[in-house]
């Protein structure tokens, strides 16, 4: 089975959370899409990977 656009799998996958999280996870989709198609997000994660990822914990 693959996955549909959205990454949900056949008619019902994707979520199993409570009906009341539904509104607060539709606002998290919703800004994280945002934020991936921002050109200074991409560049400040890329920052981020660069100096911290892989670094021993301290």
């Amino acid at each position: 089975m693959s996955p549909t656009a959205k990454g949900l799998y056949g008619a019902y996958g994707g979520r199993y959370v409570p009906e009341t999280l539904v509104p607060a996870l539709d606002e998290l989709e919703a800004g994280w899409l945002e934020a991936i198609s921002d050109p200074a997000y991409q560049a400040e994660l890329a920052a981020l990977a660069e100096r911290y990822v892989g670094r021993p914990t301290p």
